[in-house]
């Protein structure tokens, strides 16, 4: 129809001159022009991006019935519409569908059908099973974030008003499962730094009321973890109401918990300052096995310099007799003065300890002072400490 109506404009032209003065020549003329710009208007309505609403509206604005919806819906019927009076309005509706289409195709498919799909890894801890967001937790928390921004972005634009109370509904889910998951992966942090030290260990016969209020929270978590590992669905699991209201009072608890846990570490960190040098989680491990010197072995040199490992008495095996140094290949021992016991709180021996390698070393110093002109070099650096 445009190429056809484009022939007749070029015949137009081509009519000799003293008959483009006639009516009838003007009058042909103004239909083919008329015809070339209703054209383009059709074209647009005739576009898979008009919707129904888009078709109530040019009635409204026309104030004509067009019958878009009966089966015998014809040209001639559109024809017969004022399509020129509203040009520019017309062809805003159909700008602002096909954008509307694209926005819709971003919504339904790209943000819901993932949320639809996606699913939370649950993997397990140490020796327990399902108690842990898994992997991919990450990637969700970055999906939300894009989504959200996506979203928002969206509802900023002028052509969003058909899927406004979509979009806003769809901002709200997503925003709401971004703060339980940010609450979730904080409590599950809490819960992986105290679940070693309460379940086991010299730490929770020491700490008995905080090691039952942690159990309590602990058998909580679980039933948490395994309603999710079950759900699977990011979306359905952070609506979970029991999740939503569980979460604020584990954080509590377990912040309680960690609270009481730092108070006691700092007790034995001012019997033994050497502490200090030690992380939390290394403090954690040194006092979980305290009442069992030999499992210390490895942690020596985290609190001493020079001392990388202890001799124990063949007959007591808690009785310290001789501390060890190190170095590469080569060892450097050195009998202690006065034995040491490893027994009681591990704090309390390692204090012995260090005044006991203290005293140690100010005999062998004196001993090396009074030898020092008797012996040769090789021999003196073979007898004492370099």
């Amino acid at each position: 129809m445009v190429d056809q109506t484009d022939t007749f404009g070029r015949d137009c032209q081509k009519l000799p001159g003293p008959l483009k003065q006639w009516d009838a020549y003007k009058d042909m003329k103004q239909e083919i022009d008329d015809m070339s710009l209703i054209l383009p208007l059709v074209q647009a309505l005739a576009d898979p991006s008009i919707r129904p609403r888009h078709w109530e509206e040019i009635i409204e604005m026309t104030k004509e019935a067009i019958p878009f919806e009966d089966e015998t819906f014809l040209l001639k019927d559109l024809l017969a519409v004022p399509l020129l009076k509203f040009q520019d309005d017309i062809l805003d509706i159909a700008e602002s569908a096909v954008k509307q289409l694209k926005l819709e195709a971003t919504l339904n498919g790209e943000i819901s059908l993932f949320w639809e799909e996606c699913e939370l890894e649950v993997k397990g801890y140490k020796n327990v099973e399902n108690c842990m967001l898994g992997g991919n937790i990450q990637d969700i928390q970055e999906k939300l974030e894009e989504h959200i921004m996506a979203l928002n972005q969206m509802n900023a634009m002028r052509y969003v008003t058909p899927f406004k109370s979509i979009v806003l509904e769809k901002i709200t889910s997503l925003s709401e499962t971004a703060d339980i998951i940010e609450k979730w992966l904080k409590v599950q942090t809490l819960w992986t730094n105290l679940v070693s030290v309460f379940t086991g260990g010299d730490i929770a016969k020491q700490m008995p009321v905080e090691s039952k209020k942690f159990k309590g929270i602990d058998k909580q978590w679980l039933k948490i973890m395994e309603r999710a590992h079950e759900q699977k669905n990011v979306i359905a699991s952070c609506a979970n109401d029991i999740l939503r209201n569980s979460l604020p009072d584990l954080q509590n608890g377990l912040e309680v918990c960690q609270k009481k846990l730092e108070n006691y570490l700092e007790t034995k960190r001012n019997v033994f300052p050497r502490f200090y040098f030690c992380s939390n989680d290394d403090l954690l491990q040194i006092l979980s096995v305290g009442s069992d010197p030999h499992a210390v072995q490895d942690d020596f040199e985290k609190l001493f310099d020079a001392i990388n490992r202890v001799t124990f008495d063949e007959s007591n095996r808690k009785l310290i007799v001789e501390i060890i140094s190190i170095m590469g290949p080569c060892q450097e021992k050195i009998q202690l003065s006065d034995q040491v016991l490893a027994e009681g709180n591990i704090e309390d021996w390692l204090v012995k300890l260090e005044k006991s390698m203290q005293a140690s070393v100010r005999v062998k110093c004196k001993a090396g002072a009074q030898d020092c002109y008797s012996m040769t070099t090789r021999d003196y650096s073979l007898a004492y400490p370099s």
